[in-house]
């Protein structure tokens, strides 16, 4: 199997009007949209609620990972503490509200060794546009979503999981890369240990609110050996769909240390 790059980095939401509004504020646009998408049977384990049709919409940044917003019908009242997102703006948005470190699942020493991995001033916000908890911080003449950090019980394991999707760590800040020569492919994610906390959840399900599900655009997933499934017993289901007028294998892996991975491969 080969990874190609970054697909999206999924985000609940129970408005994808209103989420697309605010996302366009940092510079995010629509790709495609698809409002009454087949939701397969096959996922079925993987949501608290369940139903046969929803709505996603795909959207870039020059600025920021990919990101697809999905409606489920349902989402869940805890935050998915799988990923939690990391935006970056110049200034920030009208209407941000601030929140103390400890609405996070991060312990005090995790957020030292996070402050210098990104090496900027951090700040906790709640946008109560896009109903979302996440990590900012301030960069010039860049908008949209930089990372995600990735809590783990497990964090030697979840790192194990990166590298055999072809993420790569920077030995000096521990910030972990899937590098692409496009941009709209490249993606990155810090693992940091999970400190559990009774406003998040952790290997949430896929319509948690906030992102419990990272996508990667990869070829040769039907071969038999996949190897993040080896060393950590994860387990996988596969379908086909057509998405935005191509027909897509999708593979989804449920990682014992980290969020949902789906894989995502064009069927030629």
């Amino acid at each position: 199997m080969l990874i190609l790059g970054l697909s999206h980095i999924a985000l609940n939401t129970p408005d994808i009007e209103r989420s697309t509004s605010r996302l366009a504020l940092l510079g995010y646009t629509t790709r495609f949209d698809e409002p009454d998408l087949e939701n397969h049977p096959t996922k079925s384990a993987l949501l608290e609620r369940y139903q046969r049709r929803h709505h996603i919409r795909s959207l870039g940044a020059p600025g920021g990972m990919s990101i697809e917003l999905l409606d489920h019908g349902h989402t869940g009242g805890m935050q998915s503490a799988d990923l939690i997102p990391v935006f970056q703006s110049p200034e920030p948005l009208a209407g941000w509200q601030t929140l103390s470190r400890d609405c996070l699942p991060l312990t005090q020493e995790a957020w030292k060794r996070l402050e210098a991995t990104l090496n900027a001033p951090l700040e906790v916000i709640y946008d109560p546009e896009l109903m979302l908890i996440f990590v900012w911080f301030r960069a010039s003449g860049a908008s949209g979503l930089f990372g995600c950090l990735m809590p783990s019980l497990n964090v030697d394991a979840s790192k194990e999981i990166l590298s055999s999707l072809r993420f790569r760590p920077d030995a000096a800040s521990g910030l972990w890369s899937l590098l692409s020569p496009i941009p709209a492919l490249q993606a990155r994610l810090v693992p940091i240990e999970y400190c559990d906390h009774p406003n998040w959840i952790l290997r949430s399900p896929l319509d948690a609110a906030g992102s419990p599900c990272i996508a990667l655009v990869a070829r040769g997933s039907g071969q038999p050996h996949l190897p993040m499934l080896s060393a950590h017993g994860e387990h996988s289901e596969s379908f086909a769909l057509m998405v935005n007028n191509r027909s897509l294998k999708i593979t989804l892996v449920r990682s014992e240390h980290g969020p949902v991975i789906e894989l995502v491969e064009p069927i030629t």
